[in-house]
């Protein structure tokens, strides 16, 4: 498992009393959301798992787990894309730096785990280095869309467009954006559900 033990820092941030105060069950799912990142990547990155699948994990129905990741997206702690079937795969990112009551340092200072005493080792506590490929990619994908698909621009969709960019390779985004054209289709999120499609990786389990 990459690096849980240096996301531990956050349980000792007042974040989960600070996600409570907006929902009773955000801090759980915000952390089950870190455990899985956790799981697949070294650093911060894209989990996929059905909306179902997440919720068992939680101990949530469905759609109470929906309207908990929507609040944690307009809240600006997550990244996502929910497809309209709670069966169908999910794709969830951990906003950085994830926003904390208590600064990293803070923690470092008073946190009585001996191995949470370098803040500089705290996994989402910064953010992480831009890549100029990835912004070449991202741009690329906002012109092939609004040339193809549609001119409507807002921070949803170039949320969407920027976690497609950097999980899928262009050959397989520009397919799929002139599928969306050739069927009169408008919204980036049919493009996403079809790349999630044809991905064919595993979801989490």
């Amino acid at each position: 498992m990459y690096s849980r033990k240096q996301a531990e820092w956050l349980e000792w941030s007042g974040l989960p009393e600070e996600l409570n105060r907006l929902h009773g069950h955000a801090w759980v799912v915000f952390k089950k959301i870190v455990e899985l990142d956790c799981q697949v990547s070294r650093r911060p990155g894209t989990i996929e798992i059905p909306v179902a699948n997440l919720a068992v994990r939680c101990g949530l129905d469905a759609a109470r787990t929906v309207q908990v990741v929507e609040l944690l997206r307009r809240e600006k702690y997550l990244r996502c894309f929910l497809p309209t079937e709670y069966d169908e795969s999910a794709l969830i990112e951990i906003r950085l730096p994830v926003k904390t009551p208590r600064t990293a340092d803070e923690v470092a200072h008073d946190c009585p785990d001996p191995h949470l005493k370098n803040p500089g080792m705290f996994r989402y506590a910064d953010v992480e280095p831009e890549d100029g490929d990835d912004e070449m990619l991202v741009q690329q994908v906002i012109d092939l869309y609004m040339d193809r698909i549609s001119s409507k621009m807002n921070c949803f969709i170039l949320e969407q467009i920027e976690m497609t960019a950097s999980r899928f390779p262009m050959h397989k985004i520009r397919y799929h954006v002139e599928r969306a054209a050739n069927h009169n289709i408008r919204e980036f999120g049919w493009v996403m559900k079809e790349l999630i499609r044809d991905d064919g990786a595993s979801p989490a389990e």
